[in-house]
């Protein structure tokens, strides 16, 4: 071959690469059969009544769409994707901040699932996808994804109804020990006690996984538990009166919300028919999208078996960090708490696992709610809490082997003692609290609040301890929110009525508003205050007692 000759292929191959280098990647496809199925659940209102549903035989992705691949899109469209992303971890996620598909603090392989897009740059990228290779590429339908996920199984999961959490992490990046250790130290938060709690195993993720780390269901499919949450290309609607029968997607002349099936890493798993919804211009760091075709899978691309290539390669190299991780320990024994003072003794067995080196001890704000790191690098099995509050809460404590903590033990809990009213008394410190639940605050100071489903109850009722050095009367104040007048509630000192304090509507549910009660007789020493509600749909921040 002479000089030239070799230029000219030099330039042949190399103008090759950089084609197949810019070339869509087209989803790695498996078949799935048509049939039917019973779908939704009595477990929910909003996946009710369940129906009879006919699916056609299409074909879905394997595994969730990587960063890898939306790569391709972004740069030959130059789409304009969001900036702003919900993908900071502080106590949990920040409100939206600085961050895309590719810059999010969360994203750190290409095999990912890409995340902080929104539905809207999915729709955008699968009818890219479609029209670059004229392959009718497109999002699933809610009917497709949980046919699809259930995979001619009738239990809550294609693997079983897992009513110990003990199975899932075989199959899914969820909730669980290992995630738990890596999120209390990084960012001191944590799953147990949050919304649907905390898997008692290990799946070695702490954040979203590269695809395919988990064994597939019973169709073949990656992920289909949990790993982010997947966009789905119906409107959403509360309960299924009227949903299609064909399996198609249902559609709105408004869809304000967009459907999602499955979880994600940083939420409990829940049952393949549960459901869903996300407004169309929300970009969140655990949100994403897989790929669903009508008809039978085709051959794959050049591009696509390159990816795939590479995506096998990163699998292996993930599993064998995965293999050098530690066992998670063992849960410590025999918590006890006893009270000295004002001071709190916790005490518990000792653990004889090899490895255990030592443990830490956590604190919750208010009972049942999230804890929070007190102590660490705890070498005995006893801690002595001098600064405790005077407010009931709970203790837990964990071993710790490799850095790794173990489910945490039994919690002990701290009965309420006396409040001063020299300052005020957050509503969530009830000593006993009835109709009414504990929440995050919307109000510019953050914290708790007492909430409900429509706000506080009309037959709620909470019971504060306090203590004043002087009897006398007492102004009560009280910060609240409602979307309009309420009769608010009553307040009792030591049984015997108060009076009445109405609550104002403040603009909403969000919006709060510091409001002036009846005068309040305590005396000398300790008092038992009680509140009863009146009516539903308002919330209650905190109370204050001014001597008046």
């Amino acid at each position: 071959m002479n000089v030239k000759s070799w230029l000219f292929v030099s330039a042949l191959a190399a103008s090759s690469a950089s084609a197949l280098a810019s070339s869509p990647i087209e989803p790695v496809l498996v078949n799935i059969p048509g049939g039917s199925f019973d779908m939704g659940s009595t477990q929910r209102e909003s996946t009710q009544p369940i129906h009879r549903v006919e699916i056609e035989p299409f074909s879905m992705g394997k595994y969730e769409v990587t960063v890898a691949e939306f790569r391709r899109f972004i740069e030959a469209t130059n789409y304009p994707v969001p900036e702003q992303c919900r993908h900071e971890l502080d106590g949990w996620f920040k409100p939206s901040s600085k961050g895309n598909w590719e810059t999010n603090k969360l994203t750190t392989s290409e095999y990912q699932p890409v995340v902080c897009i929104g539905w809207k740059s999915a729709d955008a990228y699968v009818k890219w996808l479609a029209k670059e290779t004229g392959n009718p590429y497109r999002l699933a339908t809610e009917a497709e994804w949980e046919y699809a996920a259930r995979a001619g199984t009738t239990t809550d999961y294609y693997f079983g109804d897992d009513k110990e959490r003990t199975e899932v992490c075989e199959h899914a990046n969820t909730a669980d020990l290992y995630g738990e250790s890596i999120l209390q130290l990084a960012a001191n938060t944590t799953y147990y006690n949050w919304d649907t709690g905390l898997n008692n195993c290990s799946d070695n993720s702490a954040y979203a996984s590269i695809v395919g780390m988990y064994k597939p269901n019973q169709f073949g499919l990656h992920d289909m538990v949990s790993n982010v949450l997947e966009f789905l290309a119906d409107c959403y609607v509360s309960g299924y009166e009227g949903a299609p029968t064909d399996g198609s997607a249902r559609k709105d002349d408004e869809c304000k919300l967009r459907s999602t099936r499955g979880g994600s890493w940083h939420w409990n798993n829940w049952p393949h028919a549960f459901r869903g919804s996300i407004p169309e211009d929300f970009a969140g760091g655990v949100d994403g999208f897989r790929i669903a075709m009508d008809g039978p899978s085709k051959k794959p691309s050049k591009a696509t078996q390159q990816f795939l290539k590479s995506l096998t390669q990163a699998q292996k190299v993930e599993q064998r960090r995965r293999a050098l991780i530690s066992e998670i320990p063992a849960p410590v024994k025999n918590l006890k708490l006893v009270m000295q003072d004002s001071s709190v003794k916790l005490s518990w067995d000792k653990s004889e696992q090899e490895g255990v080196k030592g443990y830490r001890v956590y604190r919750n704000d208010v009972p049942e709610q999230m804890f929070k790191l007190l102590a660490t690098n705890l070498t005995n099995n006893q801690f002595v809490d001098s600064n405790a509050n005077a407010h009931k809460y709970e203790y837990t404590v964990v071993a710790v082997s490799n850095h790794l903590q173990s489910m945490y033990a039994e919690p002990a809990v701290k009965p309420s003692g006396w409040l001063s009213v020299a300052e005020r008394i957050e509503a969530e410190w009830a000593a006993e609290l009835n109709g009414a639940s504990i929440f995050w605050s919307s109000d510019i100071e953050r914290g708790k609040v007492l909430t409900g489903r429509g706000g506080i109850s009309n037959t709620a009722m909470m019971t504060y301890q306090v203590e004043v050095n002087k009897a006398g009367t007492y102004q009560l104040e009280y910060r609240v929110a409602a979307q309009e007048d309420r009769k608010g509630f009553e307040i009792y000192a030591n049984h015997k009525k108060q009076g009445d304090n109405l609550v104002a509507k403040t603009g909403g549910y969000n919006e709060w508003q510091t409001q002036s009660g009846v005068k309040v007789t305590l005396k000398k020493g300790k008092n038992i205050l009680t509140i009863k509600s009146l009516d539903d749909g308002w919330k209650l921040n905190w109370l204050s007692l001014k001597e008046s």
